[in-house]
């Protein structure tokens, strides 16, 4: 009886903490911050412009020029699940030095962006986006860059569409995936609202393809990229660079995130 008692106890605790995560998720995977309508970005050569993807739904995104005289092509970023383009956008310096233009926008409520993120919506704005740019450069001139929440983006556009190339920053095989790797009691598989499959999309890329992650990264765990990776047949030590030491942030700070960098946009 007394037996019974602490695991009638532990199983209604374990209800609760179910509930808590099906009702506070997105509170956990997503972490934006408004702008005001006025704000002004700090970047001198950034060029402010709106995607509308529908009547009532606009997206705030930012273009970055080349600092070549000749623009290579064009990036367009997919950024993580926190802040804005304020703090994105020093980013954009890692691809004009190198000769390509930077594109990057906020989603459904972050920065300036209006409206209420869900994984459909993420997928189509991300679509949307390419398709807006497209209008402007050739696709194979286009690379897309994924990083960290973004990486789902990048993964789902590039494998429908045909790009220069696709690079991913701390990738996962799915957010129910990383979930369940560090909490393994939880059935996130069935309750995630968002579940963003990257391994259902990584086999139909056909571009040229690399992914970066650090070894202790504390947020999306390394293993996710050899797991996601092992969906496919392309040669892991020529498609990872793996950063010992390296955490989820900061890996622009390795000279081998760097070097590879300069080999993946030299043309």
């Amino acid at each position: 009886m007394f037996k019974l008692k602490y695991l009638q106890i532990a199983l209604t605790l374990y209800v609760v903490l179910i509930a808590g995560l099906v009702l506070f998720q997105r509170f956990i995977i997503l972490h934006p911050k408004k702008l005001a309508k006025d704000y002004l970005y700090e970047f001198p050569k950034a060029e402010e412009f709106y995607v509308v993807v529908a009547p009532e739904v606009k997206l705030n995104a930012l273009r970055f020029p080349s600092e070549d005289s000749i623009s290579k092509g064009v990036v367009l970023y997919y950024h993580g699940n926190a802040d804005n383009l304020a703090r994105w956008g020093e980013y954009a310096s890692e691809f004009t030095k190198r000769g390509y233009d930077v594109v990057m926008y906020d989603y459904r409520g972050f920065g300036k962006s209006n409206g209420r993120l869900d994984e459909q919506n993420f997928l189509f704005d991300a679509q949307y986006v390419f398709d807006d740019l497209s209008r402007r450069y050739n696709p194979d001139k286009i690379v897309l860059y994924g990083r960290s929440l973004g990486c789902g983006a990048a993964i789902k556009v590039a494998s429908t569409n045909a790009v220069k190339k696709l690079i991913l920053e701390t990738p996962y095989y799915s957010l129910p995936d990383v979930a369940f790797s560090r909490f393994p009691i939880f059935p996130f598989k069935y309750v995630s609202e968002f579940k963003l499959n990257a391994y259902e999309w990584l086999t139909n890329v056909r571009s040229e393809m690399h992914v970066f992650h650090g070894t202790d990264d504390e947020i999306i765990p390394y293993k996710q990229s050899i797991k996601l990776l092992a969906t496919t047949n392309r040669n892991l030590d020529k498609t990872l660079t793996t950063l010992q030491g390296g955490h989820h942030q900061g890996l622009d700070k390795f000279k081998e995130y760097q070097t590879k960098l300069d080999e993946l946009l030299a043309n």
